[in-house]
């Protein structure tokens, strides 16, 4: 991130440079699962992670995240504190990504699979709660779902 940044002038170039940077995190880790799910080792196609980065640039908060991170500012009011979500969630969970997920992936009925009677235990492919996340590839690369 911090290469990124280096170059940000403006706010358009910063909302890029967290773009790349994301992009950059997310293809060196695909080398190294594909390295290894090559030489015999397909979990590596299944490790993932999820991220939320807050920077502060010309007294401006930005905030990218991947996965079901949940990013939350807290302001003082007097005695307490106030709790202003600052993020959005990516999760099966939400109504919002399983209408995504539905319309990026129209053919296929099982893009997210909700245990029975639960709205809240819903999962990408019946396996991952985030429905955005680095790495996951089995779930994204169909070059790594022969094991």
């Amino acid at each position: 991130m911090d290469e990124e940044l280096k170059k940000a002038k403006s706010e358009k170039d910063v909302k890029a440079a967290i773009e790349r940077a994301f992009d950059k995190v997310e293809n060196e880790w695909l080398e190294v699962a594909r390295t290894g799910f090559n030489n015999g080792y397909p979990k590596t196609a299944y490790v993932g992670a999820c991220a939320l980065i807050a920077i502060v640039h010309d007294n401006k908060l930005y905030v990218a995240n991947a996965g079901d991170c949940k990013g939350v500012l807290l302001r003082k009011k007097e005695d307490s504190f106030e709790a202003i979500n600052v993020s959005t969630t990516f999760s099966a969970n939400k109504k919002y990504e399983q209408e995504r997920l539905k319309k990026q992936f129209p053919g296929e009925k099982d893009i997210f699979i909700c245990k029975a009677g639960s709205d809240r235990a819903c999962y990408v492919k019946g396996g991952l709660m985030p429905s955005r996340a680095i790495g996951d590839f089995r779930l994204k690369f169909r070059e790594f779902n022969f094991h």
